[in-house]
């Protein structure tokens, strides 16, 4: 690559970095676009984004339960070998050969029965005596006489295998006794630290609780309301209706779950769940275990509540197994029997009522998705043969089932058998299968109690069960703890064999050798294994670079969290004093382990009588913050000692101790007990074991009480928590320019960071502290950062950064309309019948906002509190309008809580100012009643009752909150660009997303469409530089400084935040900006400001020569389609190695790392060319084995002769074929998957596109309403005419083209309706976008549903004109090589 703009003036780098995307762009500090090689500096960067390891983690822990699940079989035979060796030398061989056919058997192993071959007594003896394995454990419980060896090891070996949950710590008598496990349930609901703190009045009696889950008369639905009756929602300490609601709805979840039906745990928690897959689910789904409860291991306490919960409904599910019976195995013998019998009961019937035809493919029926008996329990037998069948779910056999009786015209004789088989059916419970779901539910307890008591009887004819070796432990023993025996999470992989090659291991080890269940505290040290974890696994300090975070519950960071939410508080509109706030916290917070707003009100009312709730703002309700360990401490430990220095470490390390263990309550009292022998009493400890800890802080201690920063207006110099005790700041407020903290910190880091000599992955982003989305992107706009750098000869002056902001933040969870119908459902009746009126709009009109506003007043103008003509309102009659409560020249807020429909007459006396004091007057009662029924928010109420103009600061705040980026993705990027490249003298500016989206539709009048092609990344990033240029320079980095500035001359005094750009920006006397025509007041014919600096702007944004490139790959991984075809099926690649697929079923496809182009034999000995794909396994066995491709080419695809003419093309390499440029992707059997890469420019129908993607995004429900969707006929056959021109010229050469077929078609494209024409016009649209799916359906006009999917067939891409084009990661250089040159 070659220089051509050497030492360039100074330029601007503007960035739009998203999580699959980049956008770019270079121009000089006039923002004109800079050139280089004849194109203009600005593109895009696709890639595919990046998944979190979730996925690979739930994979990878659910191998692991599989893999420690056969070591323990392992260690059980080896146990018994030498015993049954004696007797059957090749039982554990016929065993683990059970799904092999005979003649893949090992030599010495061709025999078809498995557990018993002799003569006397053989399989088919042992399944006739016992029918199911719990037969075989029922009878080795209650028999003592002598049993063949073989069948102990069988039923320890089922045990072992299926061992139960451990969910509950104790005894049996604990897993089974009902106070135990429903207390746990109790104490978790009430933890204030446990996410739900709803505080229950159900009393001592817990029976009738127990009554209710064990009644096996009433549904689920009936339990779960009788439970939530039981569990009362205590509301004495609440002052907010809602908060008294929303606890409700959280235990009518809970209850819910508890009885085994769906509950939405996005109802229970206040938890972000965007990464969760699922989140209403019921314990009883069968992939609970395996799929949804490891996915909660990233929220711990969530899954912790979970896990109390599902224990109670666990405990339902036991009793209703176990019945009367005190073994497992017992209980189930009797369901087998109770299955046989009431299977003939219903045969009995079926026989009688149903048709032949019918009754037999109930009971022997093979069909795909049928829920029949046969699928009911998973086999079926043709012709002597048992053959194997798809599990049906319990709940659609049962559902069938009953539809089956409900036709059933029943005679008078049968009636009463009828009527008992009917109510089992309705309870599920007629017909019950040894192998179902609630087999999960059983605790570990009750198959240790059967394993104990069956190795006890077999020990009296099993001598070798008692015997003892070198470790003191019988044998007996020894499988005892092989069945107990679980790695602590704390010490991770056993396996060192990687360590030092960076791999996840951090065990550590006390000696070398073997490590069984019985030597395990032996051979590793756990309390050293522990810290190695805990270094690992403590998240770093938001703002300290490398320092740990503490405790949640810390005693530091507990009181950090109370006063950074109590010096927000507010007593009717003004702040509080200092020593006032210190008085609270001494009185409430440091006496009550939860402070709710009615004992605030309570308290304060003592000074103040005529407080009322609405005097209070600045808290949501009641204080989320609380000084619980302080109080666990001080009043259960310590007493008043805990404010001694030493003490309070103590504290702090039991706190740091609690939380690293959680659940291990031995482990972390063992290191307490060593770390202070002396300190501590065993009464202080026994107290100490039943205090709960959970979660790590934001920040470290560094950071709150080391870091110092001085007030620039007092001089005086604090630490964080000391400026939040004595002053009325919160953090945020610390951090601004007010103070020092913010350069302090920068200094501390900056000494930290070092300097990065070299730009690398590992360098640059690899420990960086966000998402793998996110490090994706960021080494993407590294990558272009440094190719701009090289080019132009030295870093850029300015770098603006825009991080887009995922899907997951943008989203409404809920229904407008359902919330106001759920507002006015808890209302007094009316006169006036509001929920009927609501349900009769669409819930497409609530995208109205005055609609929304109307209704959330309850149609009254909010400042004069007359009504509101609906009907005027809708028709755009100018009387009513939007009015912003703060108003939009001081803060750009358009959210619901500072938006208000009023009158316009009242809307212009308020001009740029607050609610009159006689408004407030005259409405504060109805404002106050508003408030309590939810209708309006606290922060809203506060906003209308505000008296106090807006101080400087407050002023100084609203602009930085513009130019400000507070998360905590945004600020790593921010800060590591500045490591990059301050030093060259960069100055790096975030910009907020707002401000560019604001400029686009207030100023520039063009508004983007992210549907027509990818290019608004770039044009974004473009406009990143000229907004963030212009508002850095006019608010320059301190606003409040700006402020005061000001409102030092009276003619500054009045400006408007919200038109930045109608007036002249300078920059130290040069004009950067030039202001619109009369300040943006004058218009053209399309409503457009003219002048100024906008109509240059406007004319490079109208501009579509932006460069387009993609990151190209080798795909690694996973190796293979997780679907696994049948041995009926012709799979092409076996499970293992050797495995016939014909007899074993196979993999149905190898996942592709790259592709590669082959030469080989074809027909009549004509060489032919083909671009193969290399799969992920071949790629990796070519390190060790260069000639595996080839082999899989000859051995796997039949190919003869190959020759690699090129070794790797990459996924998503750019290639042209036959004139057309196309991105590889994947491959088929017969095909390559191939993608556009020609970016889709229209001239004349973006705002068709805009309103249909509007139509799409939130209306796509209902059918197209022409006047409120704004989309006409006329419009989309105008669309359907360009897109149709599009395909006859600019995508003439692409494969599968649709152009011809489409402009054919035209006439019955018309005749479609509104909806069906924006669907196919959709359909067509992503047929041309530059995006993995190619096809579109076009059979609503006569064509395929599939057409135009881009797939060229190998047969003949060999025979194409191929141009391979690598591109940098700009595009700004490119090398086109012809196949001839591919060598």
């Amino acid at each position: 690559m070659k220089k051509v703009i050497k030492e360039a003036q100074g330029y601007y780098v503007g960035l739009d970095i998203g999580t699959n995307s980049v956008g770019w762009a270079v121009t000089d500090p006039a923002y004109n676009l800079c050139r280089f090689n004849r194109k203009s500096m600005w593109g895009i960067r696709l890639f595919e984004s990046a998944n979190t390891a979730e996925e690979r983690r739930l994979k990878r822990a659910n191998r692991r339960r599989l893999q420690r699940r056969a070591q323990r079989i392992d260690l059980l035979q080896d146990l018994f070998k030498d015993e049954i060796f004696k007797i059957d030398p090749t039982f554990f061989i016929r065993l683990n050969e059970s799904r092999l056919h005979v003649e893949d058997k090992q030599d010495g192993n061709k025999e078809r029965r498995i557990l018993f071959i002799s003569d006397s007594y053989s399989d088919a003896d042992y399944y006739k005596k016992y029918p199911t394995i719990y037969h075989l454990r029922k009878e080795l419980i209650q028999s003592e006489e002598m049993h063949d060896v073989r069948l102990v090891y069988l039923a320890l070996h089922h045990i072992l295998k299926y061992r139960g949950h451990f969910l509950i710590d104790g005894s049996l008598s604990d897993a089974k006794s009902f106070a135990n496990v429903f207390g746990r349930f109790v104490n978790i609901v009430e933890d204030n630290e446990s996410g739900l703190g709803i505080s229950l009045s159900i009393g001592q009696d817990l029976s009738p609780a127990e009554k209710i889950l064990t009644n096996d008369k009433i549904s689920k639905s009936e339990k779960a309301k009788q439970m939530k009756d039981f569990l009362l929602v205590e509301t004495a300490d609440c002052l907010d209706p809602e908060e008294v609601k929303r606890r409700k709805n959280v235990i009518d979840q809970i209850c819910k779950m508890m009885v085994g039906n769906k509950g939405d745990i996005c109802k229970i928690f206040e938890e972000d769940f965007s990464t969760i897959e699922k989140t209403s689910f019921s314990f009883a789904e069968s992939d609970y275990d395996e799929a949804i409860r490891p996915e909660m291991e990233a929220l711990p306490e969530v899954g912790y509540i979970l896990d109390c919960i599902k224990a109670v409904y666990d405990w339902g599910i036991l009793v209703d197994i176990l019945g009367d019976e005190e073994y497992l195995s017992f209980a189930k013998v009797k369901q087998y029997q109770k299955h046989q019998q009431n299977l003939k009961r219903l045969k009995k019937l079926m026989k009688q009522y149903c048709k032949a035809n019918e009754y037999k493919a109930f009971f022997d029926g093979v069909f795909e998705k049928s829920a029949n008996y046969a699928s009911y329990i998973g086999s079926v037998k043709t012709r002597s043969k048992k053959k194997s069948l798809k599990k049906c779910k319990e709940e659609d056999f049962y559902k069938e089932l009953k539809k089956i009786l409900e036709k059933m015209d029943v005679k008078e004789e049968d009636l009463k058998l009828y009527e008992d088989v009917y109510a089992e059916v309705e309870n599920k419970s007629l017909l019950p299968i040894q192998r179902s779901k609630d087999n999960g539910s059983v605790p570990k307890q009750i198959h240790e109690a059967e394993l104990r008591k069956i190795l006890d009887c077999a020990a009296a004819y099993l001598p070798f069960l008692t015997s003892k070796d070198e470790s003191g432990l019988t044998t007996a023993e020894k499988i005892v703890s092989i069945f107990n025996f679980r790695i602590p999470y704390y010490v991770g992989p056993l396996s060192t064999r990687h360590q030092n090659d960076g791999a996840n291991v951090w065990i550590q080890r006390k000696e070398e050798g073997r490590i069984y269940p019985w030597n395990f505290s032996e051979k590793v040290d756990e309390e050293a294994s522990n810290e190695r974890f805990i270094r690992r696994m403590t998240n770093k300090c938001t703002y300290l670079i490398g320092e740990d975070v503490i405790p949640k519950m810390s005693l530091l960071y507990s009181c950090f969290m109370v006063l950074n939410e109590l010096n927000n508080l507010k007593i009717r509109g003004r702040e509080i004093t200092v020593a006032q706030k210190q008085q609270i916290y001494h009185d409430l917070f440091e006496t009550k382990s939860k402070v709710t707003g009615k004992n605030l009100l309570e308290y304060l009312q003592q000074q103040d009588p005529n407080l009322k709730k609405e005097d209070l703002s600045g808290f949501d309700q009641d204080f989320k913050a609380n000084l619980t360990s302080y109080l666990d401490f001080k009043k259960k430990i310590f007493g008043e000692k805990i404010h001694e220095e030493h003490i309070e470490k103590i504290a702090e390390d039991i706190i740091r101790c609690k939380t690293i263990y959680g659940d291990d309550l031995e482990m972390a009292q063992k290191v307490i007990q060593s770390d202070y022998p002396d300190e501590l009493s065993q009464e202080q400890l026994k107290k100490i074991r039943r205090f709960r800890y959970h979660g790590w802080g934001n920040f470290s201690k560094a950071f709150l009480n080391g870091i110092t920063g001085t007030d620039k207006e007092t001089g005086e110099v604090f630490t964080i928590i000391r400026a939040l005790w004595e002053t009325n700041c919160n953090l945020m407020q610390l951090l601004s320019n007010r103070f020092t903290f913010r350069e302090e910190i920068e200094k501390v880091n900056a000494e930290k960071r070092g300097v990065i000599t070299k730009i690398t992955y590992d360098s640059v982003v690899q420990d960086l502290v966000v998402s793998p989305a996110t490090k994706r992107a960021i080494w993407q706009s590294v990558e272009i950062l440094e190719e701009i750098k090289y080019i132009m000869g030295h870093a850029p002056e300015k770098i603006f950064i825009e991080l887009a902001r995922g899907a997951e933040e943008k989203k409404r969870t809920v229904s407008r309309k359902a919330k106001l119908l759920e507002l006015y459902e808890s209302c007094e009746r009316d006169t006036r019948d509001w929920c009927k009126e609501i349900e009769a709009q669409e819930e497409r009109s609530f995208n109205s906002m005055k609609l929304y506003l109307y209704y959330t007043q309850m149609g009254r103008c909010m400042y004069s509190g007359e009504p509101i003509d609906i009907h005027q309102l809708m028709e755009g009659n100018a009387k009513w309008d939007r009015d912003h409560i703060y108003p939009q020249s001081k803060i750009k807020d358009d959210s619901i809580d500072n938006l208000v429909l009023v009158n316009k007459e009242y809307n212009a006396k308020k001009s740029d100012g607050l609610i009159s004091p006689e408004v407030q007057r005259q409405q504060k009662e109805w404002w106050a009643m508003l408030l309590s029924k939810g209708f309006i928010s606290k922060k809203k109420y506060d906003r209308l009752m505000r008296r106090d103009d807006f101080n400087a600061e407050e002023l100084g705040g609203f602009i930085n909150r513009q130019l400000v980026e507070t998360r905590q993705s945004s600020k790593a990027v921010v800060e590591l660009m500045k490591q990059l490249y301050e030093k060259e003298g960069t100055r790096v500016i975030p910009v907020k997303a707002g401000i560019v989206s604001d400029f686009r539709k207030d100023d520039l009048n063009l508004l983007k469409s992210r549907r027509i092609n990818d290019y608004h990344h770039a044009k974004d990033a473009y406009l990143n530089i000229v907004a963030g240029d212009v508002y850095s320079t006019k608010f320059t980095l301190n606003p409040m400084q700006w402020v005061k500035e000001q409102q030092k001359d009276e003619k500054k005094r009045v400006y408007n935040i919200s038109r930045v750009f109608d007036y002249d920006v300078y920059r130290n006397g040069t004009k950067i900006w030039e202001a619109p025509e009369y300040n943006g007041k004058k218009r053209n014919e399309n409503g457009e400001k003219v002048g100024g600096s906008l109509e240059k702007i406007r004319k490079i944004m109208r501009k579509n020569d932006i460069l387009y490139t993609e990151y190209t790959y080798c795909g690694k991984g996973q190796l293979f389609d997780e679907t696994i075809l049948p041995k009926s099926k012709a799979a092409p690649i076996p499970l293992k190695a050797g495995l016939d697929t014909s007899k074993y079923g196979g993999y149905s496809s190898a996942n592709t790392s790259y592709f590669a182009l082959i030469e080989f034999d074809g027909r009549r000995d004509q060489r032919v060319r083909n671009i193969m794909e290399v799969p992920i396994y071949v790629a990796n066995m070519l390190e060790h084995n260069p000639n595996a491709y080839l082999e899989y080419c000859t051995n796997i695809k039949k190919l003869k002769n190959v020759q690699v003419l090129r070794a790797c093309i990459k996924k998503n390499a750019l290639l042209e074929i036959d004139g057309y440029p196309m991105r590889i992707r994947g491959a088929t059997v017969a095909q390559l998957s191939m993608k556009n890469s020609i970016q889709l420019v229209l001239k004349k129908r973006e705002e068709t596109i805009r309103r249909i993607e509007k139509y799409l995004e939130k209306n796509r429900n209902y059918s197209v309403n022409e006047r409120f969707d704004q989309i006409s006929a006329e419009d989309m056959a105008l669309l359907y005419d360009e897109l149709t021109e599009k395909l006859l010229t600019t995508y003439k050469k692409r494969p599968a083209n649709q152009g011809n077929f489409l402009k054919e078609n035209r006439k019955k494209f018309e005749s479609l309706n509104l909806t069906e024409q924006i669907q196919t016009i959709n359909g067509i649209i992503t047929m041309l976008r530059c995006d993995i799916e190619t096809k579109c359906d076009l059979a609503s006009i006569g064509g395929s549903k599939n057409a135009g999917n881009m797939a060229i067939s190998k047969n003949t891409v060999g025979k194409s004109k191929l141009v391979l084009i690598n591109q940098s990661v700009t595009g700004l250089f490119e090398i086109w090589l012809p196949q001839s040159h591919w060598l």
